[in-house]
């Protein structure tokens, strides 16, 4: 028959263990609620191989021009007039359509975050309340803000740009352009600052 001590001793390791594994359950789903901009993981879309998007690195030199359709819900990239390129995409939605016209990269950043649209998360990084409009949504007690992530950011009009995102091929956005993330960061490799963006219906 065993001590009461020796008792004592087990059910404190059982607990100590429990506890253990749990901190190590929450260090492991936090990076994936904090990483919840995308579909896990957040890298892969179905155009890596269904052939909706692809690129021909033989294609160089000449003037970049990337043409943003939004009736086909595709975006183009030429190099000198060739096509080097083309993505499905996820344009604005009714409300927030993605303005038309000619425009040009204006500012750059491979990693950024929104400031208007994202997550409330906890101390911890889980997220509380999701999709969250700043100006609209209240903040709850205990979270922080923590803005959409929009990797290979490229700016072409206002608050509109390019950027890795979600895409399902139909519009989707608050007004940007969301190309899948393996396409967004070719299109950031190639289209330096000032490069012609024509967005047509």
């Amino acid at each position: 028959m065993q001590s009461s001590s020796t008792l004592l001793k087990r059910s404190v390791k059982k607990i100590l263990l429990g506890g253990s594994l749990l901190l190590a359950a929450s260090a492991l789903l936090a990076p994936v609620a904090q990483a919840g901009d995308y579909p896990h993981p957040y890298q892969q879309h179905r155009s890596m191989t269904d052939g909706s998007a692809w690129w021909r690195p033989e294609v160089i030199g000449g003037a970049p021009h990337i043409i943003i359709d939004l009736s086909e819900q595709r975006a183009y990239f030429y190099k000198g007039g060739q096509l080097a390129g083309i993505t499905p995409i996820s344009t604005g939605v009714a409300g927030n359509r993605t303005p038309t016209g000619s425009f040009r990269v204006s500012e750059k950043e491979v990693y950024h975050r929104s400031n208007l649209y994202g997550h409330y998360v906890d101390r911890a990084g889980y997220v509380r309340m999701s999709s969250v409009d700043v100006r609209r949504d209240k903040r709850p007690a205990g979270t922080v803000f923590r803005g959409a992530s929009m990797d290979f950011f490229m700016r072409i009009n206002g608050a509109v740009s390019m950027h890795a995102g979600k895409v399902t091929g139909r519009p989707e956005s608050h007004g940007c352009i969301r190309l899948p993330w393996h396409m967004a960061k070719i299109f950031y490799e190639n289209a330096p600052m000032g490069t012609k963006v024509t967005v047509r219906n």
